[in-house]
């Protein structure tokens, strides 16, 4: 007498009492998600408004890249200081006198905002701890200015990174007339209005005056002369910085352009 074999199936039931708050927890993961998208929407507007502010301003070929931190973004409307902890614009390639092409930066901190101003993306008139510019000279843009068309900029080994009044590199590159390229380690420093790069223990006369470069930063597309200098990515950054101002479009422009500030920084 053969058997055969019924397949079961198991049923799993889920008690009435689980079911009501597993709809609540799905109910809320909906509305997370949903203010969530619209979050990041209203981000994204701010972002493109601003960077299509800034691109008109500053008469850029191309659209800068524009950053504005806070998460969620609209939380600032509602925290007690209403404020937008970061906001950063970057533009590449941008054509200076006399240096030619640099990376140029803006950063602020601590923006406090209105709720109009959140949904808006015009930040016009909020109040701005603190702001800085950077310009960032590249190798090539460093090598035309000092004539060595091959000249490249590293970190020293064993240094890490530093940002203030002085830093230090490695230079290498090959001097007009030498069939060999030469490496020479230069301090970076800044004196008042002046930058000037020094090498230190070159080999002989002829290498110190062609690796030591001086410039005045107030001639820099910043909004006064420099307070901090470093290596940066095989690039030397010239930065400046105010504190406690009110937020303009012109602020936003990577590079200085409308005279707001004169030679030392104060506001016209």
């Amino acid at each position: 007498m053969s058997h055969t074999a019924a397949d079961t199936t198991a049923t799993v039931t889920i008690p009435a009492r689980a079911v009501r708050p597993l709809k609540i927890i799905g109910g809320i993961a909906v509305v997370v998600g949903v203010l969530g998208v619209v979050d990041t929407g209203f981000a994204m507007h701010a972002e493109h408004t601003l960077a299509q502010q800034v691109k008109a301003e500053a008469q850029l070929e191309n659209t800068p890249q524009v950053y504005v931190g806070g998460m969620p973004y609209l939380g600032a409307a509602i925290m007690p200081d209403h404020e937008i902890p970061l906001m950063e614009v970057n533009a590449l390639d941008i054509e200076v006198p006399r240096l030619g092409l640099v990376n140029a930066s803006t950063t602020l901190r601590d923006v406090q905002v209105t709720p109009d101003q959140l949904f808006s993306g015009n930040f016009t008139g909020a109040s701005v701890s603190t702001w800085s510019r950077a310009i960032s000279v590249d190798a090539v843009s460093l090598g035309r200015l000092m004539g060595i068309n091959d000249l490249q900029i590293a970190n020293p080994k064993n240094i890490s990174p530093t940002s203030g009044t002085s830093a230090e590199a490695d230079l290498v590159g090959t001097l007009p007339g030498d069939d060999e390229s030469t490496t020479v380690e230069v301090t970076l420093r800044l004196i008042d209005e002046k930058f000037i790069m020094t090498p230190v223990n070159a080999e002989n006369d002829r290498v110190a005056e062609a690796f030591s470069y001086s410039l005045d930063t107030r001639h820099l597309p910043l909004s006064a002369q420099a307070t901090a200098v470093r290596l940066q990515g095989g690039s030397i950054t010239f930065e400046t910085q105010h504190r406690n101002t009110t937020l303009d479009v012109s602020q936003l422009s990577p590079v200085e352009i409308d005279g707001r500030y004169d030679s030392e920084g104060r506001e016209n």
